[in-house]
């Protein structure tokens, strides 16, 4: 169960898992690998997460429910990258954010002619680098 699942002090909510799991196995089945899934950032510890996400791979394979065979290939395609974001601690988020700026500094240059000129760029402007300007007193 994940840290964020409401648990009603009744028992409801687990009554209605359990109806779940009953009567409607497969939707109950994607319900629980969801979780799983989103568990891999929110209480695993990073140096198991290469552990648990090759178990939850291999779970994932076994539903035979198409949504997460295609969701199995594309992990295992970029396994190494999310083992680092998650062992590093990165959110997507952030790194969304910096492909953005990353692109408005391409797009900003009108194109570079050489990696070598962008990726000067990019570390001056996203490197924390401040550059003081001599100013004339």
């Amino acid at each position: 169960m994940s840290a964020d699942t409401p648990i009603c002090p009744s028992g409801r909510y687990q009554s209605g898992i359990a109806l779940l799991r009953r009567h409607r196995y497969r939707l109950w089945r994607t319900w629980e690998l969801r979780e799983q899934l989103r568990d891999l950032y929110r209480t695993v510890d990073p140096a198991d997460a290469r552990s648990h996400l090759k178990r939850w791979c291999a779970a994932a394979a076994r539903s035979r429910i198409p949504a997460f065979t295609n969701l199995v290939r594309r992990i295992k395609k970029h396994f190494e990258a999310i083992i680092a974001a998650v062992e590093l601690g990165i959110p997507n988020s952030r790194l969304e954010g910096i492909n953005a700026k990353i692109r408005l500094i391409q797009r900003r240059g009108h194109g570079y002619r050489d990696l070598d000129a962008l990726s000067a760029m990019i570390y001056l402007c996203l490197g924390g680098v401040t550059i003081t300007l001599p100013t004339g007193s």
